[in-house]
């Protein structure tokens, strides 16, 4: 459930070096991302049709798409030692304040500054176009500073443009990392809840058990010795999964097959059920105390208001790589069945925390009466499941 998540908001790509997070422990090269790279290639473009937009007029499309060419690639190159600058800057401060802007505004100027100076040597052959007519110091010291405040302005506004990129994905990573510690919470409070209902063991309904078996030993000690062994079985198969957090489809049948001997001594001639699941299924994984929420409501708010009873069918299969679960009553259906939304409602909030949306809880009407649960989660046999990957 816990697995790391990377997030992509739309417009902006966030490497999991940007994440905030990671702090000093990413290298800051990871921290590039297509984020920063876009913005990049745009102010290159915006830079470069800016410094060439009059020669576009002036010269032949082919000299002035040389020349545009020529001013892109130095503006790509310039921008990329911004991007790289802003990156060490955000690394060696991770936290958004004053200490990351100044660190990043002094960074990038010099960054690009210096992609400036190394770009011309490189042009100019290291001469820095001295032996040109008319070149002078004072003339190349004004150039250079206006060069300084030019691409400290390109600079601060790429930086700007990608920290505010960073902080959008860092949000969306810290609301996304809510999101999954919350589910994480409400599974974990699920299954407590769960443990806790399974160590009570429902005592009214032990009571009531137990109630009977004295009952029929004093009338009918044979029906009251087979609902004393019915009972063990109960708790046989019930007391183990104290503590667990996942269980398989034949445990689950026992349990509920067990409780349905114990109603069917207490109810007679008006209960009647059958279990249809193949042997093959059931090593399932199915999460424990589900089926038999079901079976009891089937016979909580579906048989017992009915004064004929009726019967209780459980059956299972494979369909499209899903298992599907159903308890199918004959009781008085969705009119006369009052209550039992606790219950639903937790096989609901309890699927949702494990499977997500590949898993639900459906009820239908049955033919001729009563009503059908279904449970579909994902096929896992168990053993396939504990398989190391």
């Amino acid at each position: 459930m816990s697995t790391p998540i990377q997030i992509s908001s739309a417009g902006a790509s966030v490497d999991a070096g940007d994440a905030v997070h990671n702090g000093r422990g990413a290298r800051p090269i990871e921290g590039l991302g297509r984020a920063g790279l876009t913005i990049v290639a745009v102010a290159s473009l915006i830079l470069s049709l800016n410094q060439t937009s009059q020669s576009m007029v002036a010269l032949p499309i082919a000299d002035w798409l040389l020349r545009f060419g020529d001013a892109l690639a130095t503006n790509a190159v310039i921008g990329v030692a911004i991007l790289l600058a802003a990156v060490w800057a955000r690394h060696r401060h991770p936290e958004p304040g004053p200490s990351q802007y100044a660190t990043a505004s002094v960074a990038v100027t010099l960054a690009a500054f210096l992609a400036w100076i190394v770009l011309v040597l490189w042009d100019s052959g290291g001469t820095l176009d001295r032996e040109q007519e008319g070149w002078s110091l004072a003339g190349e010291m004004v150039q250079i500073a206006a060069n300084l405040v030019r691409y400290a302005v390109v600079g601060i506004a790429i930086t700007g443009a990608w920290l505010y990129t960073c902080t959008e994905g860092d949000h969306a990573a810290a609301i996304a990392q809510c999101a999954v510690d919350s589910a994480r919470m409400d599974e974990q409070t699920a299954e407590a809840r769960l443990q806790m209902l399974e160590a009570q063991i429902e005592p009214h309904f032990l009571f009531n058990t137990l109630a009977h078996v004295r009952r029929l030993y004093a009338t009918d000690r044979v029906a009251g010795a087979r609902m004393l062994g019915n009972l063990k079985t109960y708790l046989a198969v019930a007391l183990p999964q104290l503590r667990a957090t996942d269980s398989t489809l034949g445990r689950e049948l026992d349990h509920a097959k067990a409780y349905l001997e114990i109603q069917q001594i207490r109810m007679g001639r008006r209960l009647a059920y059958a279990i249809e699941v193949a042997d093959a299924l059931r090593g399932a994984r199915l999460p424990p105390l589900m089926l038999l929420t079901l079976v009891e409501n089937a016979i909580k708010h579906g048989l017992t208001p009915v004064p004929a009873g009726g019967r209780i069918d459980i059956r299972a299969r494979v369909d499209a790589g899903g298992l599907w679960v159903e308890v199918a009553d004959t009781g008085g259906g969705f009119t006369r069945s009052g209550g039992g939304g606790a219950g639903l409602a937790n096989i609901r909030a309890r699927l949702a925390a494990q499977f997500g949306t590949e898993a639900s809880l459906s009820l239908a009407l049955n033919s001729p009466c009563g009503v059908v649960a279904t449970i579909s989660l994902p096929y896992m046999p168990v053993a396939a499941r504990a398989r190391p990957s």
